[in-house]
């Protein structure tokens, strides 16, 4: 090979190793980019923005943040991949696709549900509805199952229940099961509005001019749905 053809051959090589590394960049930059500004990350963004008030010091029909210790008002829930007593649960299973030079994960199922709840401090306490509210929850129920590892009754009797099967073809389907929960006695933090109402489970203070106990009633709007998150970083 001629001198000429020999460093042509080492340019082009040079040039297609540029692109290689322009591509990779980008696709580096749309991930962190996409990361940053996905809705979780945007939730737990506007509750570490905001100062939290004490429950019992934030008026009716103001927008504030507080944060207590979750309980129950009456019936719970059991988080349906890892039957932990809770509040609020969403669970979520994604199958490992491949396409031949690439591969993700693709969420076929994702199941939400909530039942309302209390939060407490020591100035008060708050009910919260959940319906409607933006959420970011923990991850913290991870499980799998694939070629080696058979799905367990609990996993399966999910997927049948939503008409999905961890059985492929001839293998198991590469799955990933994941669960967010507001479990009782967690503490969270929630963002938004309500009215206050006189709290039966509070005796009378017996000074007239401080008015009867109240408690806080949380609820979404479509112009100020709740923010809510058991994420450290927001409840602080």
């Amino acid at each position: 090979m001629s001198p000429a053809v020999t460093l042509a051959y080492r340019s082009h090589g040079s040039d297609m190793m540029g692109i290689y590394v322009a591509i990779f960049l980008i696709f580096i930059v749309v991930a962190i980019v996409a990361w940053f500004f996905g809705k979780a990350n945007r939730i737990k963004r506007q509750l570490r923005n905001a100062a939290a008030v004490p429950i019992g010091q934030l008026a009716e029909n103001t927008v504030g943040k507080v944060v207590g210790t979750a309980h129950s008002i009456g019936h719970g829930l059991v988080g349906p991949l890892t039957g932990r007593p809770c509040l609020y649960y969403i669970c979520v299973v994604e199958q490992h696709v491949s396409t031949g030079r690439s591969s993700h994960w693709k969420q076929i199922i994702r199941e939400e549900m909530g039942v309302p709840f209390q939060i407490v401090d020591a100035s008060g306490r708050a009910i919260v509805d959940p319906r409607g509210a933006d959420m970011a929850l923990t991850f913290d129920g991870n499980s799998k199952s694939g070629t080696f590892s058979d799905a367990d009754p609990v996993q399966e009797a999910f997927l049948q229940r939503h008409g999905k099967s961890s059985k492929g073809w001839v293998f198991n389907k590469g799955l990933r099961y994941q669960e967010a929960m507001i479990e009782v006695n967690e503490t969270v933090a929630v963002l938004g509005q309500g009215i206050r109402e006189p709290d039966p489970a509070m005796a009378p203070s017996g000074d007239y001019r401080s008015g009867p106990p109240t408690l806080l009633r949380l609820t979404s709007s479509p112009k100020f749905p709740l923010v809510i998150s058991d994420d450290v970083s927001t409840t602080r």
